[in-house]
């Protein structure tokens, strides 16, 4: 909160500064912006802090990221100001001595070449539980964040894929007066996070970057946040395992509900939506949410329950399901829309209507995201000298997978899991 007063002062700080001349149309967009986003973000932390939830979730326990309020910010204002003092070093205007505690050697840049590591305060909003859905953001804002301190780390926990028998492998039962105790074991599994290397180059005018206004460098943070938010929330979804974090949709502990017998292509009904809230983890439900690339919406929105006969045998009628709810509390961070209460967010990161994983059920607790809280920026102007632009090199390191290694099996009933996916429908 510390963190956000401090933008709202620097903004207002601003327009005093500027009242010596109106501000143009795009700075009082771009004010107006700046406000309603720090608005959404203090709703946000009020929602998350009035929300309790148990600390152990299926064995595994719920590690938050440190309070950015507690890490530094090199002496910036924000990411864009950094960004903009690395450009004046590339072109030879002066060496920021801010820079110097920021500089990365070689050597200590696991395996790199160096660079200038980004102020720990804004590498924690890199990362940070910001409104859901802003930016097409869900999963990284909702998952198990686990703060890495090293290069590799075995986050603890314990085996509980399967209630068969009995959970965590420990079995109670009736003993009757000298009959002896039943033995069981508890198998310890450890969820194995190693900081994988990400990155990007890319390129930016040097006309953009000489311009030093207040409103540039938020731009440039902008960009920068968003781009790199939006690439691991992919990777949550979709990463391969080799390499890079393993995604919800590649899982083999994600369930996947078949099609209906009777089900057109590129179709959503009733019962696919029934049979996965049926089939998601027992205990979840009050935690799930709901993703769906968006062109299942038109699909969601006219969803309909087919009416037989006392028989099963012919169709009578039918009538629209109010599956699909429309949010009514005013709330700027909450989704438009629930499904069987709820929160539907949609994400392009989701394949299209009638591919395998358009819509999914998940709890976002049981995907666990390793965060290395660095990232480093190096730059230059002679890659793109004939163009007139500098080039920026960064690099981020992180992982993530989901907390559950199977899928789940109940006492009574059918397998479940963490996360349900729809097959295809083509």
């Amino acid at each position: 909160m510390q963190v956000l007063a401090k933008y709202r002062r620097d903004l207002h700080d601003l327009i005093d500064i500027e009242k010596e001349r109106n501000l143009t149309a795009e700075e009082l967009r771009e004010t107006h912006r700046l406000e309603d986003a720090i608005q959404r973000r203090e709703e946000h932390i009020k929602q998350q802090r009035s929300l309790s939830v148990d600390g152990d979730v299926n064995g595994f326990f719920d590690i938050r990221a440190a309070n950015i309020d507690n890490l530094s910010d090199g002496g910036f204002e924000n990411a864009g100001e950094f960004l903009q003092a690395l450009y004046r070093k590339a072109r030879g205007e002066g060496f920021d001595d801010r820079l110097q505690a920021l500089q990365v050697s070689s050597s200590l840049d696991e395996g790199g070449t160096g660079g200038f590591a980004v102020p720990t305060q804004f590498v924690a909003r890199a990362f940070d539980n910001g409104p859901v859905g802003d930016d097409g953001v869900v999963l990284l804002n909702l998952c198990d964040k686990v703060p890495m301190k090293t290069d590799k780390m075995s986050a603890p926990g314990f085996v509980n894929n399967n209630h068969s028998t009995a959970p965590y492998g420990i079995a109670w039962g009736a003993i009757s007066e000298g009959n002896d105790f039943s033995e069981s074991s508890v198998e310890v599994r450890g969820i194995q996070l190693e900081a994988r290397k990400h990155g990007a180059l890319f390129y930016v005018t040097n006309e953009w970057l000489s311009d030093a206004s207040p409103f540039m460098r938020s731009r440039l943070e902008q960009i920068f946040y968003r781009s790199l938010r939006w690439y691991v929330e992919g990777q949550l979804l979709n990463g391969t395992g080799a390499g890079t974090a393993k995604g919800v949709l590649v899982s083999s502990a994600t369930l996947e509900i078949s099609k209906e017998s009777s089900q057109v292509a590129d179709t959503l009904m009733t019962e696919n939506i029934l049979k996965m809230w049926a089939r998601l983890l027992p205990g979840s439900h009050n935690r799930a949410i709901w993703m769906a690339n968006q062109t299942c919406f038109p699909q969601l929105g006219t969803l309909s329950l087919t009416i037989k006969n006392v028989a099963g045998t012919e169709n009578v009628g039918g009538s629209v399901v109010p599956l699909l709810q429309v949010n009514n509390s005013g709330m700027a961070s909450a989704p438009a829309t629930s499904i069987l209460g709820r929160p539907l967010h949609f994400s392009e990161h989701l394949p299209a209507l009638g591919n395998p994983g358009d819509i999914i059920l998940l709890d976002p607790l049981l995907y666990v995201l390793g965060d290395r809280q660095s990232i480093v920026v190096d730059v230059s102007p002679h890659i793109k000298f004939t163009s007139d632009k500098t080039t920026y090199r960064a690099k981020a390191r992180f992982d993530g997978q989901p907390a559950m290694s199977s899928t789940f099996t109940p006492k009574n009933g059918d397998t479940c899991g963490w996360a349900v996916k729809l097959a295809e429908r083509a």
